[in-house]
């Protein structure tokens, strides 16, 4: 059956990832190399990270508190330092680590009718902007009807019924077998995962599912 909608991951999706975790890594251990004293931060936002990755059910509203509290840092600073490396500085690399092929294939759908709408566990909004992708309707987990991580289903059930959309008209395409194939398992919807670095054979899947 061809698609009419595809939900599209973003991080690790629409960019590769792994570039831009490489490189941020490097520029966050050289700036706290120099920066020893404040050596702890760099810590909190590694324990930031493995929290929310743990935290699959549902966000918790408290959560740079928890961090602040594990190593004595004002929740302000770690909510701040948080943005900073975690979602502010990295949007410079993404136009470089942007998988062209995945965007064009994306075009190609969205110009022949197919509804086209990005589902990530990260806000967005400038990510979008800075992958220059505008045509897109977008959900995260702030969102207030969602508030959950993937694989919850909560987030997938509201864009189907918010979009209007039959589960088996939908190809939802993501990175991560875990979050996202597990996501599209329990709500029942057709699903594409895209290895790291060989995808082309996954490209063409994406076509022949859409029908084009």
């Amino acid at each position: 059956m061809k698609k009419k909608a595809l939900i599209v991951d973003l991080d690790g999706t629409l960019y590769f990832q792994y570039g831009v975790q490489c490189i941020m890594g490097c520029r966050m251990l050289f700036y706290y190399l120099f920066h020893f004293w404040k050596f702890k931060e760099l810590l909190a936002i590694m324990y930031y990270r493995k929290q929310r990755e743990k935290n699959l059910k549902e966000i918790v509203d408290n959560q740079y508190i928890l961090v602040a509290q594990k190593y004595g840092i004002n929740p302000k600073r770690v909510e701040e330092i948080v943005q900073i490396w975690l979602f502010h500085k990295p949007l410079t690399l993404l136009k470089i680590f942007k998988d062209k092929k995945l965007v064009k294939i994306i075009d190609k759908c969205k110009n022949t009718g197919i509804n086209i709408i990005i589902y990530s566990d990260y806000p967005t909004k400038e990510k979008l902007m800075a992958l220059n992708i505008k045509y897109c309707k977008s959900y995260d987990s702030t969102h207030p009807e969602i508030r959950t991580l993937k694989p919850d289903v909560k987030g997938l059930q509201y864009i189907l019924k918010s979009n209007i959309l039959n589960k088996k008209d939908v190809l939802l395409i993501g990175d991560r077998d875990s979050k996202d194939g597990e996501c599209a398992r329990r709500c029942n919807v057709d699903y594409i995962i895209l290895s790291k670095f060989f995808r082309q054979k996954k490209y063409l899947e994406i076509l022949q599912k859409v029908g084009i």
